[in-house]
């Protein structure tokens, strides 16, 4: 069932991500270290026997020791529909464990947003977005049924 409100999670997180990367600041090996380590957090909790693997993993490309592969046409097309399978399986996941993940998104792109200093992205030292001195955590409580 589509939600009434006009918040758009995914268009929130591009128009996130465009203004972080105003000046190609944004590196794709670290954001997929990124990814990784997200994958590996929720491992810590459901999947502990390959968090360690995961974790080694994204710190590899978030440091900069390990690079992602250029990519043929049809990688690209395959890697495209992982990550849009992704998102759907992660919004099944959720659903399934009774959490409003329509509400945490809202929540999650707000604390994101909070992240910016002068409206503006600030990297650490291997470039991933940092965050900044107005930094509120997200509040995810209330989307647990």
């Amino acid at each position: 069932m589509q939600q009434t409100s006009e918040f758009d999670p995914l268009r929130s997180i591009l128009d996130w991500f465009r203004i972080a990367n105003v000046h190609q600041s944004l590196n794709k090996n670290v954001q997929y270290g990124c990814h990784l380590e997200e994958v590996s957090e929720m491992a810590q909790v459901l999947t502990p026997a390959i968090e360690n693997t995961l974790k080694e993993q994204a710190d590899a490309y978030k440091q900069g020791r390990q690079t992602l592969p250029e990519l043929t046409a049809a990688q690209r097309q395959d890697v495209l529909d992982s990550l849009c399978d992704q998102i759907v399986t992660a919004v099944g996941t959720a659903y399934l464990l009774n959490m409003d993940i329509y509400g945490a998104m809202q929540e999650v792109c707000r604390s994101n947003h909070s992240k910016f200093e002068d409206g503006k992205a600030v990297f650490d030292e291997n470039g991933k977005i940092r965050k900044g001195k107005n930094y509120v955590k997200p509040d995810l409580s209330s989307f647990i049924k």
